[in-house]
């Protein structure tokens, strides 16, 4: 799902930087502040689950591979800006010292993987927790992988008319390679672990988990 470096140009790469370095500032006052002194070893320590869970590939057909993000967890017990800080900080080390995704790109990335997709996995939460409360946690899981996924594709689907040398998979191409796989395989183990991963929060009795 990471976006490397060299897929988007800056007319794309740099407003997202723009959009995204008041969101980092944000996320920093309020998470990373003295109030915030309780939670963040709870906070680092889902961070750094979600890192080595976004290293696991998991095959699909077609000779690819995808991944789980981990980072619905943190948008449900911390909240989507909280995400999209760790999320944020996930992406930026794996592009330094792992080459997955890039520098460049990192705005992009943090937004779509960080931001919209854990925002979207929030309000499915709020919204269906009443009905059934598994239910919820599996579909706000299996939708911010969605809404992630998408939002990548949306940016190279916009790179590609834009100017097709520098990404030219056309956008029908670029949808079925990514959304399927998305859909069938990384969504609904993003959802299961969603369930699974809050439910041992939860006994844990961690400072921070809401109910």
């Amino acid at each position: 799902m990471h976006l490397p470096d060299g897929f988007l140009s800056p007319q794309l790469s740099l407003p997202a930087c723009a959009v995204a370095a008041p969101l980092w500032a944000w996320a920093a006052r309020r998470h990373f502040g003295r109030s915030a002194a309780e939670s963040l070893p709870v906070l680092g320590s889902l961070t750094a689950l979600a890192f080595v869970i976004q290293t696991i590939m998991i095959p699909v057909p077609g000779g690819t591979s995808t991944h789980l993000t981990g980072v619905t967890l943190l948008g449900l017990i911390f909240g989507p800006l909280a995400a999209f800080a760790c999320e944020s900080l996930v992406l930026l080390v794996q592009a330094l010292f792992f080459g997955a995704g890039g520098v460049t790109v990192l705005g992009v990335n943090a937004l779509a993987m960080g931001l919209l997709g854990p925002l979207a996995g929030w309000l499915a939460w709020k919204a269906l927790r009443r009905l059934s409360e598994k239910a919820a946690l599996f579909a706000a899981g299996w939708l911010s992988m969605q809404v992630s996924t998408l939002s990548v594709v949306g940016a190279l689907a916009l790179q590609h008319r834009l100017d097709p040398s520098i990404f030219p998979v056309a956008p029908a191409v670029t949808v079925a390679a990514m959304l399927v796989p998305s859909l069938t395989v990384a969504g609904l183990v993003e959802g299961l672990y969603t369930v699974f991963a809050l439910s041992l929060v939860r006994k844990a009795n961690l400072r921070g988990v809401e109910a």
